[in-house]
């Protein structure tokens, strides 16, 4: 299972814990949370392309 999140806090022995092979971020892309608000559909549209590319 893949997680997509606004912002990471687990760490990889957690996310693993809880079914998680992978985490990603939008702060990955922007680390200001509040850009991360303002700009949420491009940013998951940046990150959703990334896993796409990773994951295949």
């Amino acid at each position: 299972m893949v997680a997509v999140c606004g912002r990471r806090t687990l760490s990889d022995e957690e996310l693993r814990a809880a079914g998680i092979e992978a985490a990603y971020a939008l702060t990955d892309l922007e680390p200001d949370p509040e850009r991360c608000m303002a700009e949420a559909g491009p940013l998951l549209e940046r990150l959703a392309a990334r896993v796409a590319e990773e994951r295949l």
